[in-house]
C-alpha cells in the first residue's frame, strides 16, 4: 500500500493537529486529553454564514433495528433524496463512490433507493470488510490515497461516519474535489458527520467531531479554490441526544466497568426500535439548533442543493 506523502506547507491550513485517536486512545491520562483535544477543536474556524438548508427527512420504509438516533436520522437523510432530480441534474445516472465504506451496506441501501438513477458503486477502506457484495468495486488504500481511484464516470462521492476517523479530512476533501472538478462534470459529494455533542455520546471515537465553526472553515478552504455550491444541514438534536445518553451510552459503559460485561446489546432492550422511532419522528424537520449529526454537501456550481431533496421537503 502506498503512503501519500502530504505537502507540509498545506498542512498548515488544517485546522486539525490531533495526537490522539479516539479508536485507539491508549493511557487513561491519553483519554482525557482526547476530550481535551476535541474540546478545542469544536471552537476553532469561523462564524463565516454558510447556507443552511432544512429539507424534512423521512424514515418511512426504513429499517431500525440495531440503529442508534443517529444512525437513523441519517438513514432518514438518505431515504430523502430525490435520486431521479438528482440524475437529472447531473446528466447521468449515479456513479456512487463510497469513502471509508466498511461492509459496503449503504452500496445496496442506497441501490435500492435509487432505483433507475444508479449506475455504479464503489467504495474505499483500509480493509475489504467479509460482508462486503461482490457486485461492487471495492479499493483497499488509505482516505489519503482517493484521487488515484476518483475517474471520470465518478459523480457522485459519499461518507458515512467516516471523515471523523480520517486523519486529513481536509486534505481528503480538497482532494476529492480537485478530482471531480478536473471531469469538467456535474457532481455532488455528501459527508455525514458527528456534531460536538457526539463526544458525549461517543466517548473516545475518532481523531474529532465537527462544529458549525469548523465546518465553514472547511467551506472557506475548498471555495478559495473552486467555485461551488455548498450546504450544512443540522441533523437531529436534544431528544435523540438524551435518549442516546441515558439509553446507550451510559448503559454500554458503566456495563463494562462496574458489570464487567464485553458487550450490553442495548438494541436487545424491550420496546428500545419503538422509542427510538419516536424520538427521531420528533426532529425530522432539521432545525435543532444543537443537532447531533452534520450533513455537509458540496456540489458543482450548476447543482441546485434545494432540488435533490422529495418534491415536498423544498425549503
Amino acid at each position: 500500500m502506498e503512503t501519500i506523502n502530504l505537502n507540509k506547507k498545506n498542512l498548515k491550513s488544517y485546522i486539525y493537529d490531533e495526537k490522539i485517536n479516539g479508536d485507539n486512545p491508549g493511557s487513561i491520562l491519553r483519554r482525557i486529553f482526547y476530550f481535551y483535544q476535541c474540546i478545542i477543536n469544536h471552537g476553532r474556524g469561523s462564524l463565516k454564514y454558510h447556507q443552511i438548508c432544512t429539507p424534512k427527512l423521512s424514515i418511512s420504509y426504513i429499517n431500525t433495528f440495531k440503529k442508534t438516533p443517529s444512525r437513523l436520522l441519517c438513514d432518514g437523510f438518505w431515504n430523502t433524496l430525490n435520486y431521479t432530480n438528482l440524475k437529472f441534474q447531473l446528466g447521468n445516472k449515479l456513479n456512487i463512490f463510497d469513502v471509508g465504506c466498511g461492509s459496503g451496506k449503504y452500496g445496496n441501501f442506497l441501490k435500492k433507493l435509487s432505483g433507475k438513477a444508479f449506475s455504479s458503486y464503489s467504495g474505499l477502506d483500509i480493509y475489504k470488510h467479509h460482508e462486503y457484495p461482490q457486485e461492487f468495486f471495492h479499493f483497499k488504500d488509505t482516505a489519503e490515497n482517493i484521487g488515484k481511484y476518483i475517474n471520470k464516470e465518478t459523480n457522485f462521492v459519499i461518507s458515512q461516519s467516516a471523515l471523523e476517523h480520517i486523519k486529513y479530512d481536509l486534505y481528503v476533501i480538497e482532494e476529492i474535489t480537485k478530482k471531480l472538478n478536473e471531469t469538467k462534470k456535474p457532481f455532488i459529494q455528501i459527508h455525514m458527520l458527528p456534531a460536538t455533542r457526539c463526544l458525549w455520546l461517543y466517548l473516545w471515537h475518532g481523531y474529532r467531531q465537527y462544529s458549525y465553526k469548523n465546518l465553514s472553515f472547511i467551506l472557506n478552504h475548498i471555495n478559495k479554490n473552486f467555485n461551488l455550491n455548498s450546504s450544512i444541514i443540522p441533523i437531529g438534536g436534544d431528544g435523540s441526544f438524551w435518549f442516546h445518553l441515558k439509553n446507550i451510552t451510559l448503559p454500554v459503559y458503566f456495563g463494562k466497568l462496574i458489570f464487567n460485561r464485553k458487550l450490553y446489546e442495548w438494541y436487545n432492550h424491550e420496546s428500545i426500535e419503538e422509542k427510538i422511532s419516536k424520538v427521531v419522528s420528533k426532529e425530522l424537520l432539521c432545525k435543532e439548533k444543537k443537532p447531533i449529526f452534520w450533513a455537509l454537501i458540496i456540489t458543482s456550481k450548476n447543482i441546485n442543493i434545494k432540488n435533490i431533496f422529495t418534491k415536498n421537503n423544498n425549503e
